[in-house]
């Protein structure tokens, strides 16, 4: 039986989404922390808005961001905090407003897990032609731009 392309685009990405898993954490070094795919996605946007500001984020904005209640992200903020991968600070300019930054040990642990999902993505590319490289990465490209 032929597999359709949704089942075949469901299947890659359950494939990529368990190397990514594995990759990120194999890490060496670092201990096995179990974070969930929102806490990963916090991570991320953290380190992405904090080369730009970095004294950090309000909760609200991190919220808006990620198109989650306010509430859902504090809570996983909260479970960060705890894992030592992110400290809140207070907001120089306003005593009550929180900023949300990437902890040393949080900092390293999202550079190293770049860094080695980067490898895995080399690793996986390699094993294209040039034009399949182009034609998968054009086609990433355009689902990463749906909105």
């Amino acid at each position: 039986m032929k597999k359709t392309d949704a089942a075949i685009l469901r299947q890659s990405i359950a494939k990529i989404h368990d190397l990514f898993r594995e990759t990120a954490t194999g890490l060496p070094g670092m201990p096995n922390i179990d974070i969930s795919v929102r806490e990963n996605r916090i991570l991320s946007l953290i380190c992405m808005i904090t080369e730009e500001k970095p004294e950090g984020i309000a909760l609200k904005e991190l919220a808006a961001a990620m198109k989650l209640a306010p509430a859902t992200v504090s809570e996983l903020v909260d479970d960060l905090v705890n894992k030592d991968l992110l400290v809140r600070v207070q907001n120089p300019n306003d005593r009550r407003a929180i900023q949300i930054s990437l902890s040393k040990y949080g900092r390293k642990l999202v550079d190293d897990s770049l860094r080695s999902i980067d490898d895995l993505c080399e690793k996986l590319l390699s094993g294209l032609s040039p034009a399949e490289q182009s034609a998968l990465i054009g086609g990433l490209s355009k689902i990463a731009d749906i909105s």
